[in-house]
């Protein structure tokens, strides 16, 4: 079943997040994910905002998304957002 992992981001140096985003795309591939929706920025409905952009990324599972997530080469990778970006991410599984 698939699952939809939601990024929302509040970037403080874009010229090192780009280096981040540059690095992440080929790891999320290889874990059988893919960029299906994009908001820089989102269109927000309803409350406060307080980040910059959000994204949607599509994994076969959760498990997949998981392990994407906790994988030894995005542990690294996460380091070039460090100090330059605050996340929050969630992942939802599909309904089926």
């Amino acid at each position: 079943m698939s699952a939809y992992m939601v990024v929302f981001a509040r970037v403080d140096d874009a010229e090192q997040f780009g280096k981040y985003v540059e690095a992440v795309q080929p790891l999320i591939a290889a874990h059988g994910g893919k960029l299906i929706g994009r908001g820089v920025p989102p269109v927000v409905l309803e409350g406060d905002w307080p980040w910059h952009t959000v994204g949607v990324l599509e994994f076969p599972s959760v498990e997949a998304a998981e392990t994407f997530w906790h994988s030894p080469e995005y542990t690294e990778v996460k380091k070039l957002r460090e100090g330059n970006s605050e996340f929050q991410v969630v992942v939802a599984s599909a309904n089926s």
